[in-house]
């Protein structure tokens, strides 16, 4: 028998349902899947008032880099080279502008937060993402910990005490190792004072985080944000499309100290000069070969003492119940004569260049250092034996003309800093 007309009716208004159900289905799988898409894409940080580029010293005269100071580093790649040592890498960086992965605010529950903070030597220029000090730390401390990279490139001193207070205020970690490359030792005349934010927000229970986040930004569409951003002239941050950058620039910007049509430097290694010029090389090192025999043999008891610095850093981790460690790295030039040809071929005098590793006047940064945080109660780790016994044994730890460590003398620094966390 034939369908009637009322079933078939009935058929074309379900198969009808069908197509609109299907359709609606399918609009918010598309819907969601976009909105998962632009998040991925396009991420919010979880604060803007935490970032690398508060912390680091940036030509801030330039016009072009007052963009960069409201934006802030999101995601972005910065290249550093090193043509003579033959090295280069590129540093990719994470929400919160710092090298490695994304961490999260929030301390994990099952493991002990430790944070590595300082210069470019503990953010490991010179080495690659898995060959850091924190990266190294990390895996000798295992699963129990996690540790996190705050190594910020040219931050000295006073921005590393700045960096350090609001860290361990924002992260709460249960440890904060501070490393002091040789060149920040010598302390700047004031600290800062606006890590006193820190004293407050830890009063009220507050954090960095408390008073940055907006959380609409978080519950509502992401493209929706992305557009009023753009109508606004906010910055929006993408994960995947930045351009990668050098952070030494060619001749003849600005922020290149050799300026097109100079005659070549007096003293100075022709071939060095021409991988300054080109960006290959920190143009930089120059003033570095000829201040460093000087920094690191500074009386600091007349003046430049970091203890006003580290008594701040101190006084916040004891309020927070957490401990403060200080690790050393010396100058490479002071724990082997392997380096002081390329001191002399950045212009350092021959007779200087030879005495830094020999000489005790230039041996006397680290105990120097060592009374001050005695005096303050501050755990300290010289890891200036360590570095030479592997120098004696012909296991070079440093680049020669870039002066980082390499992978091994970040190895290196890592093992001494372990043996703190062994009870």
């Amino acid at each position: 028998m034939g369908e009637s007309s009322a079933q078939s009716e009935t058929r074309r208004k379900i198969s009808k349902q069908r197509r609109r159900l299907f359709s609606l289905f399918l609009l918010v799988g598309l819907s969601l899947f976009q909105e998962l898409a632009f998040r991925i894409v396009f991420p919010i940080p979880e604060t803007t008032r935490f970032n690398r580029i508060r912390y680091q010293l940036l030509a801030e005269a330039d016009p072009r880099f007052q963009p960069l100071m409201k934006r802030g580093l999101v995601y972005d790649k910065i290249l550093f080279e090193s043509s003579p040592d033959g090295w280069k890498h590129v540093h990719r960086l994470n929400r919160l502008g710092f090298r490695e992965r994304d961490f999260s605010i929030t301390p994990p529950t099952s493991k002990k937060r430790v944070l590595v903070v300082g210069d470019s030597v503990t953010e490991g220029q010179g080495a690659s993402v898995d060959e850091t000090i924190p990266a190294e730390l990390g895996r000798l401390l295992g699963k129990g910990y996690e540790v996190l990279n705050l190594g910020v490139v040219a931050a000295s001193l006073d921005k590393v005490t700045q960096l350090a207070c609001d860290s361990t205020a924002l992260l709460k970690p249960d440890t904060v190792v501070l490393v002091l490359n040789a060149n920040d030792v010598v302390a700047p005349p004031s600290v800062p004072q606006s890590t006193a934010m820190n004293d407050v927000l830890y009063a009220t229970g507050k954090t960095l985080q408390d008073i940055s986040l907006n959380e609409s930004s978080f519950i509502l569409p992401r493209l929706f944000v992305i557009v009023k951003r753009v109508l606004t002239n906010e910055p929006v941050y993408s994960r995947f499309f930045t351009k990668t950058i050098r952070y030494f620039a060619p001749t003849p910007d600005s922020t290149n100290p050799f300026k097109t049509g100079a005659p070549p430097m007096q003293g100075l290694k022709p071939e060095l000069e021409a991988a300054m010029r080109a960006g290959q090389l920190n143009p930089w090192l120059i003033q570095q070969s000829t201040s460093m025999p000087s920094i690191i043999r500074f009386d600091l008891s007349v003046t430049g003492s970091p203890g006003p610095h580290l008594r701040r850093i101190q006084d916040l981790c004891q309020n927070l119940g957490v401990k403060l460690v200080i690790a050393y790295i010396p100058f490479h030039a002071t724990v082997h004569a392997r380096y002081a040809q390329a001191m002399v071929e950045l212009t350092t005098p021959e007779p200087i260049a030879k005495g830094l590793s020999i000489e005790p006047a230039f041996k006397s940064q680290a105990p120097q250092l060592k009374n001050i945080c005695d005096l303050l109660k501050i755990q300290f780790m010289d890891t200036t034996p360590a570095l030479s016994a592997k120098e004696a044994r012909d296991q070079p730890q440093f680049w020669a003309y870039d002066s980082h460590p390499r992978p091994a003398g970040y190895a290196t620094i890592a093992e001494e800093i372990a043996k703190v966390f062994v009870k």
